[in-house]
C-alpha cells in the first residue's frame, strides 16, 4: 500500500507553510503528499517538490475568494472555470494528475446548485480529458460541514454515472463515509465498522494501487503519531 501525507492535517505544527510541510513529510519517509492549492507560495512548493522528489498525489482546486469551492455555486461559473484553469496549470508543473473539485456551500435553491454542479463537472471532464487528468468529487458529511452541497454518496455516484467520463471519479474519505453511511445494525462482532485492519486488507484484496491519503488530526505531534504505520506493517 502507498500512503500520502495530507498537508491540510499533517505537519501543521508551528503554522508552517505548505512548502515546509513537504520537506517535513519527505523527512518522515513519505513519498507523496496531498496539498491545497498553494496560491501564495506556488514557486516555493514547486521548489520543494523538485528538491525532495516527492510526488504530489492530489491538489485541491483553487478556492479563489471562496472557502469551500465554487463547483455548485450558481451564477459563479466563470470564477469556477478560472479556478480550474489555474489549478490545472500548477498541477502540470508539479506533475500531479488528480484534482479535488470542491462543491462549495449551499445557499438558496438546492436544485439550482445541482444543475450548476453537473454543468461545471461536465465542463471539467472535457478539459481534464485533454490534459489526461482526473477530477475527484468527495461527499462530506453534514455534521462536519452542515451546508456543504455534496454530502451524499448516492448523489455523487448518480452524477458520475450521468457524466460518464473516466476523468470525473469518486474520492472516498473513510471518515465522511462512516458518518454519511450509517453502519448496519447487526451483531457486535460484524467486521467493517471502521476496523482499519479490515479496511487495509480489503484494499489489498481488491488490488487498489493508488495513494491512500493520511488525512487525520494527530493527537499530539505528527511524527509521534506515525508509529501507527509500523503497527499495521505498512512500509512508506
Amino acid at each position: 500500500m502507498k500512503l500520502s501525507a495530507n498537508l491540510n492535517f499533517l505537519f501543521t505544527e508551528g503554522g508552517k507553510p505548505i512548502s515546509e510541510r513537504i520537506y517535513m513529510a519527505h523527512g518522515a519517509g513519505f513519498n507523496a503528499v496531498e496539498i491545497p492549492f498553494p496560491s501564495s507560495e506556488l514557486e516555493d512548493v514547486l521548489q520543494a517538490k523538485e528538491s525532495t522528489g516527492i510526488q504530489i498525489g492530489l491538489i485541491n482546486i483553487s478556492l479563489g475568494d471562496s472557502k469551500f469551492g465554487n463547483g455548485s455555486v450558481p451564477n459563479n461559473q466563470e470564477n469556477f472555470k478560472k479556478e480550474l484553469k489555474d489549478t490545472i496549470e500548477f498541477a502540470k508543473k508539479v506533475r500531479c494528475t488528480k484534482i479535488h473539485i470542491m462543491a462549495g456551500l449551499t445557499e438558496g435553491d438546492s436544485n439550482e446548485h445541482l444543475v450548476t454542479y453537473k454543468s461545471n463537472l461536465k465542463y471539467s471532464a472535457n478539459i481534464l480529458e485533454k490534459e489526461d487528468m482526473v477530477g475527484l468529487i468527495e461527499p462530506i458529511n453534514k455534521y462536519a460541514l452542515p451546508s456543504y452541497f455534496m454530502n451524499s454518496y448516492e448523489t455523487a455516484c448518480s452524477i458520475i454515472r450521468e457524466i460518464n467520463s473516466n476523468h470525473i471519479r469518486l474520492l472516498v474519505d473513510l471518515y465522511h463515509l462512516q458518518h454519511i453511511t450509517v453502519p448496519h445494525r447487526h451483531e457486535p462482532d460484524v467486521t467493517g465498522e471502521l476496523d482499519f485492519t479490515y479496511i487495509f486488507d480489503l484494499l489489498k484484496m481488491i488490488g487498489y494501487d493508488g495513494w491512500i491519503g493520511c488525512e487525520y488530526k494527530p493527537k499530539t505531534h505528527t511524527l509521534e503519531g506515525l508509529k501507527w504505520i509500523k503497527n499495521y506493517n505498512i512500509q512508506l
